[in-house]
């Protein structure tokens, strides 16, 4: 311990080579002490003797790698040496680890090296956010980091690269950015034609041994990690080492990454469209195809795999999804190339359900539709509250009736809160002699809450469905869609679509977390074919759904104790029981196969007044205190999407400490139940 006193005096005195000197002594006897070793760097810089300060802050960030002071220190002393590539590795690696420090993006413009420093936001400087026109130019200068070095996973990753329907270009792409992965601990496996395998792209086959091309289902391999792809799908020089780090660090059973597409153009570059900023682990949106992940890593030994027959990672990430510990990386980690720019390809139909053939503006003349082959014929109890209104009330369950598949099926009640109108009496009068729906009289203040639960005891049906009476149904069949979205595994709520009457969108879920308020609804006042990836046009999961239209069973709403009339006489009960059934292991999902006009709040009226504002307050309070973070993190949210202004409006980088807890979170058990305490850590 003397040695390190002594040098330490000996830097006060300001006598850098005594003190160098002594900081050696010291280490000959603690060479794992890294800040020691930061010490003997300084006192050598200062004595003039720059490459001993270098080699000493290598081994202090050997020892301690999260440490950017240190990195920044390395990086001034190999640019002293001319070390200019020394100095940019280093420098880089500064950035990444602090994105905010702003001198380290300026010395590396200054390095020549402007590219290597990552696009990432800090919480201490303002967040570029890019609109989604101006995607290209943004992806363009994207750099994706490395992920954290100090968890990594042993042994090398199985590549399986199904090149069946591919043209030989698009292996050759693929193969070539295999090649230039930062992490070399692969092989590849090309399952293509013997077409392929006899054509020149093969030849890389014998110019690196890792690479090999089968014509047959040969040779499977062994378990173990393994990465899923199509040819054609160019993963990110960091894809691999990103993987290796999740798998490690989460121990997940899979993992995946967002992806977009490209066309390569020889003059002007690669450039950039159409991004798939994936959710968490979501069976019902990993069912197209279209938008399921472009890489899909695996862990074999949990996730076993039939074969080539079998290599669907549509359906194999859907099964995981449901199954499954599946970490979701929030990094552009792929992109896949088309042969030809956007504009000259017909483009597919993004939807996987047809939506219907018109949206009339009056329902109640359509036909209804079959119902699907092998859903169950549970009864469904509808529930619908009313205080006069009796024009609307009867086109809303008019609607509901006659475009169901089985309305003999449906149990309906009317909540009836102090009507007073003639007209509602003799309506309600006349459905309860014909059966068409049970009435059950409130006489109380309104507390929707309250009324719904009362309706749910008054019931047997084990099927429930809560609707306004404002609404009117646009779907032929849509107790079949319902059923069968209900019955999928791991579902606890349904909600819809809902339009106002000039067909734009009014709900397509529920999302947490944007611009600092309380939850709101996607969509607003947007075409729903122009949602991101038509995911309004999508059945994926959700935060939570309306109340508008909200379906669950009857066993699940009282396992979790029904509305919370006491707190949510209003406002946020939908919200709160939706965040209670994704508490009990369950997804909310919305079925925007199922579609409905929603002329909004027509009964209560929209909070205009001070008191009406108040109250809606005053419940979010509540929310807030019995949720906390849940409020704020969005499962189904990618942090790619901007935070502030409207959902959807534009593109940012998460940080580094977003994208590390991200995974951590994404790869829970139930990903999609809410983190409800404050200690945990938010998105933004």
């Amino acid at each position: 311990m003397r040695w390190r006193a002594a040098a330490r005096g000996r830097a006060r005195a300001l006598d850098w080579a005594a003190a160098a000197a002594a900081w050696e002594h010291y280490l000959d006897r603690r060479p794992e002490d890294a800040a020691a070793w930061e010490q003997y760097g300084h006192a050598a810089k200062e004595a003039g003797s720059i490459a001993d300060a270098a080699a000493a802050y290598a081994r202090a960030v050997a020892l301690t790698p999260e440490a950017a002071e240190t990195w920044w220190h390395l990086h001034d002393a190999r640019a002293r040496l001319g070390d200019r590539v020394g100095a940019i590795e280093a420098c880089a690696r500064v950035a990444e680890l602090d994105p905010g420090f702003a001198l380290a993006r300026a010395r590396l413009a200054a390095l020549g090296a402007r590219d290597r420093a990552p696009p990432m936001a800090s919480d201490d400087m303002p967040e570029a956010v890019v609109a989604p026109g101006r995607y290209d130019s943004w992806r363009r200068g994207l750099v994706i980091a490395g992920p954290p070095h100090h968890v990594r996973r042993d042994g090398e990753v199985t590549v399986l690269v199904d090149a069946r329907a591919a043209l030989p270009v698009s292996v050759r792409a693929t193969l070539a950015a295999l090649l230039d992965q930062t992490d070399p601990r692969w092989r590849a496996i090309v399952h293509g034609a013997p077409a392929l395998c006899a054509h020149p792209v093969a030849s890389l086959a014998q110019l690196d041994p890792r690479v090999r091309f089968d014509a047959a289902d040969a040779a499977w391999p062994a378990p173990g990690a393994t990465l899923l792809l199509t040819a054609g799908t160019v993963p990110d020089r960091e894809a691999l080492a990103w993987f290796a780090y999740a798998a490690a660090h989460t121990g997940c059973a899979a993992a995946y990454g967002d992806h977009d597409h490209h066309v390569d153009d020889w003059r002007a570059g690669r450039g950039f469209a159409r991004p798939v900023f994936q959710p968490d682990a979501d069976p019902e949106w990993f069912a197209d195809p279209m938008v399921a992940p472009a890489l899909l890593y695996l862990d074999r030994a949990r996730v076993p795999l039939r074969g080539w027959d079998g290599l669907d990672v549509a359906a194999i990430a859907r099964a995981v999804a449901v199954n499954g510990s599946m970490a979701h990386l929030p990094l552009l980690l792929s992109s896949r190339k088309e042969l030809a720019p956007q504009a000259e390809q017909a483009p597919p139909d993004p939807s996987p359900i047809a939506p219907p053939a018109a949206l009339p503006a009056s329902p109640a003349t359509s036909a209804s539709a079959p119902p699907i082959a092998g859903v169950s014929d549970e009864r469904l109890h509808v529930i619908i509250q009313t205080r006069d209104e009796a024009a609307m009330l009867r086109a809303a369950i008019d609607s509901l009736r006659q475009h169901a598949a089985r309305a003999d099926l449906l149990d309906i009640t009317v909540v009836d809160n102090r009507s007073r109108e003639p007209a509602t009496r003799r309506l309600l009068d006349d459905w309860a002699r014909r059966g068409i729906a049970a009435v059950l009289p409130l006489d109380a203040p309104f507390n929707w809450s309250h009324a719904n639960n009362l309706a749910v005891a008054a019931g047997a049906a084990p099927l429930l469905l809560f609707l306004n009476n404002d609404t009117e149904m646009l779907t032929p069949g849509w107790d079949a869609l319902l059923r069968d979205a209900l019955a999928a595994p791991g579902v606890g709520a349904v909600g819809a679509a809902l339009f106002y009457p000039d067909m734009t969108l009014q709900h397509a879920g529920i999302v947490m977390g944007i611009g600092g308020g309380g939850p709101i609804h996607e969509g607003v006042g947007r075409d729903a074919a122009l949602g991101p990836n038509d995911r309004w046009r999508r059945r994926r999961a959700a935060a939570a759904v309306t109340g508008a239209f909200l379906a669950t069973r009857r066993d699940l709403f009282d396992s979790v104790g029904g509305f919370d009339a006491t707190r949510y006489a209003i406002a946020f009960n939908d919200v709160d029981l939706c965040l209670r059934i994704r508490a009990a292991g369950r997804r909310v999902v919305v079925a925007s196969d199922i579609r409905l006009l929603h002329h909004e709040s027509k009964t209560r009226g929209i909070n205009v007044t001070r008191s009406q504002v108040a109250w809606d307050l005053d419940e979010l309070g509540d929310l807030h205190a019995r949720w906390g973070a849940a409020l704020f993190h969005d499962p189904g949210y990618n942090p790619h999407w901007t935070r502030d202004g409207h959902p959807f409006d534009g593109y940012r980088y998460p940080s580094r400490t977003e994208i590390l807890r991200h995974i951590d979170r994404a790869a829970r058990a139930l990903p999609w139940a809410p983190v409800a305490r404050e200690d945990e850590p938010y998105w933004w």
